[in-house]
C-alpha cells in the first residue's frame, strides 16, 4: 500500500507554466474575435445551454493540453514498454464517470449512457482506429487539442479524420446488415444496486490491475495526471448532465465534412446513413447546433488559448514528409473507424464502458489490437 501513496511527477507531468514575455498577443486577440462570434452563433442556435458546452469544450481542450493527456501515446507506451499506468488512469476516468452515468441512466432522470449494438462493424472499425490513432500520433481528443496547439502534424491528420469520417457514413449502413446484435447493457437486467455495482467492480477493478502490475515492476505513479484524470471526469460530468448525454468527438467531425460536401454539390444527404433522423437533422442545422460539433470548435479554440499564453503554439519542428503521410493515413483510418465503431476513445471506450455498455468493452480490445499494427507500422513512415 504505500507504493500506491508514493506518487512522483514521470514523463507524462503536465506543462510547466510560463505566464511571461513569450505570450502570443496576435493569436490571443484572434482566438477572442473567433470566440465571440462563434460564441454568438451558438446562443442564438442553442442558448445558455450550447454556451455552456462550447466553453465546457474550451475547458477540456485547455486540461488536455496542460497535462497532455493522450490515449495514443499510453496505449503506445503499454505495448512498447510494458508501461501500465496511462491505462489505469484511463480507467480511473472511467470509473468516476460511471459513478454519475450508470444511476442517471438506469433511472432515467434526464441523461442516457452511450450505448451501440455489438457488430462486425464495431470490431471491424475500433480495430483500424486503433490502427490509426498510432499512425497520427493522436486520438479524436489528441487530435483536437494538438491541432489547437499548432501542431504540424494534425494540421493533416485532421482533414483526414473529417474525409474518413464521411467515408463510414457511407459505409456503415452496408456493413451494419452484415451482423449486428442489439445493445448489451452489463447488469441492465439487475436491480440498481447490482448493476452499479458489477459495472464499479469491472472498471475500478481493471485500474487497480493495472496500477498493481505498475508498481510491482517499479513504475512511480504520477499526483498529476491524478489531477488530470479527475478535473476530465468531472468536466465530462459536467457534458452528461447538461447535454443529457456522455460527451462525443468523433460525430462532429462527420457533420462537418457532410456540410462540406453538400457545398460541393455533392448529394450526400440521399445517402442511407444521411436520411437518418440524427444525422438528417445535423445536416439541416447549423455545425453550431450540434454539440460534438461546437464543443469541438470549444476545444480547439481552447487549446490554441493556453498554447498562445504558454508560449508552446507550433514550437515543435515540423515533420518529415513521411510522418505526414502517416498523419494523413491515420486520420483517414480514424475517422472512417470511429463511424464504424460508433465512436472513438471519448465517445466508445470511455463513454461507453462508464454506461455499462459492452460494447465500450470489446472496442478497448479490439483497438488495442489495432493499435499494436499500427505501432508496427510506424517504422516504415519514419517514427
Amino acid at each position: 500500500m504505500d507504493k500506491f501513496l508514493k506518487l512522483n511527477v514521470f514523463e507524462y507531468q503536465a506543462f510547466s507554466l510560463k505566464l511571461g514575455d513569450k505570450k502570443d498577443y496576435g493569436l490571443l486577440c484572434l482566438l477572442g474575435v473567433i470566440t465571440v462570434i462563434i460564441a454568438a452563433f451558438v446562443a442564438i442556435d442553442t442558448g445558455s445551454r450550447g454556451l455552456s458546452l462550447f466553453f465546457m469544450g474550451g475547458l477540456l481542450g485547455i486540461t488536455f493540453l496542460y497535462f497532455q493527456y493522450g490515449f495514443a501515446s499510453g496505449w503506445q507506451k503499454l505495448i512498447t514498454r510494458g508501461d501500465t499506468r496511462p491505462i489505469g488512469y484511463h480507467f480511473v476516468l472511467i470509473g468516476f464517470c460511471s459513478l454519475v452515468y450508470l444511476p442517471i441512466s438506469y433511472l432515467g432522470l434526464g441523461s442516457s449512457g452511450s450505448f451501440a449494438p455489438i457488430s462486425i462493424s464495431l470490431l471491424f472499425g475500433s480495430f483500424i482506429f486503433g490502427t490509426g490513432m498510432q499512425l497520427a500520433n493522436g486520438c479524436g481528443s489528441g487530435v483536437l487539442f494538438t491541432y489547437g496547439s499548432g501542431s504540424a502534424r494534425m494540421i493533416f491528420a485532421l482533414p483526414g479524420f473529417i474525409i474518413g469520417s464521411v467515408i463510414g457514413s457511407l459505409i456503415l449502413p452496408i456493413i451494419l446488415n452484415w451482423g449486428a446484435l442489439n445493445p448489451i447493457v452489463i447488469g441492465g437486467s439487475s436491480s440498481l444496486l447490482t448493476y452499479c455495482i458489477l459495472n464499479f467492480f469491472l472498471i475500478f477493478g481493471v485500474a487497480v490491475i493495472f496500477f498493481t502490475i505498475a508498481v510491482k515492476s517499479g513504475q512511480k505513479l504520477s499526483i498529476n495526471w491524478l489531477i488530470g484524470t479527475l478535473l476530465i471526469s468531472f468536466l465530462c460530468i459536467l457534458v452528461f448532465i447538461i447535454s443529457g448525454h456522455p460527451w462525443g468527438i468523433t460525430f462532429g467531425f462527420t457533420v462537418w465534412g457532410g456540410k462540406i460536401a453538400m457545398i460541393a454539390g455533392i448529394p450526400i444527404d440521399k445517402t442511407v446513413f444521411w436520411q437518418w433522423p440524427g444525422p438528417a437533422l445535423a445536416l439541416k442545422q447549423s455545425v453550431f447546433a450540434n454539440i460534438s460539433s461546437l464543443m469541438n470548435f470549444g476545444m480547439i479554440i481552447g487549446a490554441g488559448f493556453f498554447a498562445a499564453v504558454t508560449a508552446s503554439f507550433a514550437n515543435q519542428p515540423w515533420p518529415p514528409i513521411r510522418q505526414l503521410v502517416a498523419a494523413i493515413i491515420g486520420g483517414l483510418l480514424m475517422g472512417v473507424g470511429a463511424r464504424l465503431a460508433f465512436g472513438c476513445n471519448i465517445g466508445a471506450f470511455v463513454a461507453g464502458i462508464s454506461s455499462g455498455s459492452l460494447h465500450g468493452w470489446l472496442w478497448a480490445f479490439f483497438a488495442l489490437l489495432g493499435s499494436w499494427v499500427g505501432i508496427k507500422t510506424r517504422p516504415y513512415f519514419g517514427f
